[in-house]
């Protein structure tokens, strides 16, 4: 029998095999890259609280390698399983992780998740990998340094709270609190916690002050260089709102007078500032401690080169009113407890026409009290009069104000005045 050579034609099924091979692959992609993104726009857009869990778990399951729907999963379990389950979301958080290493967010999630089940030493871990990851993100030192404080690490905990603080302001307030919490014994310590930067400690020193603790605050203030006082000027400023809010007079000036633009708006203990009226009206440079004066049209405030006692100009005052009215032209000066002053100024008047004019009041600005009141301006037109008084401040006044005001109208509620009157020259002065 002869031998038989059997053919097989098999280019036709591979020919159609290769084919249709790129269209399966092809397929095969397109199901998996719809699935991640099915499962990847679950996990970004569910809502926790419509079956969150279950939702969450799909997410999960069409994208499993997407870190974003098992860290979605992680933190929706450990929110809403039980304890003993809580295995689940650190395998969760543990699968975000592999996934993008890179990620701080993930190790940041995996660490917080890590110390609330009591595993201090890895929780450490995967925040310090979080802060290698975002160096200057506020977050993971925060939750580090939170961290450090529970575990009684004071001095690390507060490395890394600091520059936290600096990378996000509103965590400021917070982190004083804890620096307070921790050291209010050790007030040589506050100092070392909140660090160097002198904006943080411009901060903090107004918290303790806006806390009660003056003495605190105002040393770390008081340690500033004369430049970063300056440049927290803004902070300054409320510092001494505060300290004169509190009837802190003399610590209120002694703050103003570091921060103040110059000399001529630094303030003494027992002097009236610019009594001679000799500064214009600048509220780029105003003081706490400078004349306040505020003027409308029936009461005309202003400076007024061309009469005055002795310098450059006066004070000087147009009344237009037809009715009762106010004057409100004041200064705060400090002063000491249980002295004795005396008070001098001139008084010039112009066709002053009024029932009840102008008088100078020195009034306790601890309690309120007028201790001392000149008698009225005199009507008609009189050349300066010297006005001269003497009063006593208590034991718990350290200011006053020296203000202008009105004498009592009684009932009269019109009570009108007009005219001009000038005021030059006010010193005060301790009796010896």
């Amino acid at each position: 029998m002869s031998d038989q050579l059997l053919h097989l034609n098999i280019r036709g099924p591979i020919r159609r095999s290769l084919t249709l091979l790129p269209l399966i692959l092809a397929l095969t992609g397109a199901w998996f890259s719809v699935r991640w993104f099915i499962g990847n726009t679950i996990a970004e857009n569910l809502n926790p609280d419509d079956r969150g869990l279950e939702n969450a778990q799909m997410a999960a399951g069409l994208a499993p390698s997407d870190p974003l729907a098992h860290w979605t999963l992680a933190e929706l379990e450990q929110r809403k399983l039980t304890a003993d389950q809580s295995s689940k979301a650190l395998a969760e958080y543990d699968k975000a992780v592999r996934l993008s290493p890179n990620d701080y967010r993930f190790w940041l999630a995996w660490g917080r998740a890590l110390e609330q089940l009591g595993d201090t030493k890895k929780s450490e871990q995967a925040m310090r990998q979080a802060i290698a990851l975002a160096p200057s993100y506020s977050n993971p030192r925060w939750y580090l340094g939170n961290l450090l404080v529970r575990d009684g690490r004071d001095a690390e905990a507060f490395a890394e709270l600091r520059p936290a603080g600096e990378a996000d302001p509103q965590l400021r307030p917070q982190i004083f609190n804890l620096i307070w919490q921790v050291y209010q014994n050790n007030p040589s310590q506050l100092s070392v916690a909140v660090g160097s930067d002198p904006e943080t400690r411009a901060e903090f020193a107004k918290y303790l002050v806006q806390s009660g603790q003056l003495d605190a605050g105002l040393g770390i203030w008081q340690s500033l260089s004369a430049d970063d006082k300056q440049k927290n000027r803004v902070v300054g400023d409320s510092l001494v709102k505060v300290l004169l809010d509190g009837r802190h007079f003399g610590r209120g000036l002694e703050i103003w007078n570091g921060i103040a633009l110059s000399e001529a708006l630094r303030g003494k203990v027992g002097e009236i500032l610019d009594g001679d009226f000799e500064r214009k009206a600048d509220p780029e440079n105003s003081s706490f401690f400078n004349w306040q004066i505020k003027s409308g049209q029936q009461v005309q405030a202003s400076f007024d080169d061309d009469v005055k006692h002795s310098g450059k100009q006066s004070l000087r005052l147009v009344f237009k009113a037809r009715s009762n009215v106010e004057i409100n032209v004041a200064q705060l000066v400090v002063v000491e407890p249980n002295t004795q002053y005396d008070f001098e100024g001139y008084v010039k008047t112009s066709d002053l026409k009024s029932a009840v004019t102008p008088v100078i009041e020195i009034v306790s600005a601890t309690t309120g009290a007028v201790l001392i009141t000149s008698p009225q301006a005199p009507t008609g037109f009189v050349e300066w009069q010297k006005l001269a008084l003497t009063f006593k401040t208590d034991s718990k006044t350290e200011g006053v104000f020296i203000r202008l005001s009105r004498g009592s109208c009684e009932d009269n509620n019109l009570c009108p005045i007009f005219g001009t009157l000038w005021y030059d020259n006010f010193t005060i002065k301790r009796r010896s």
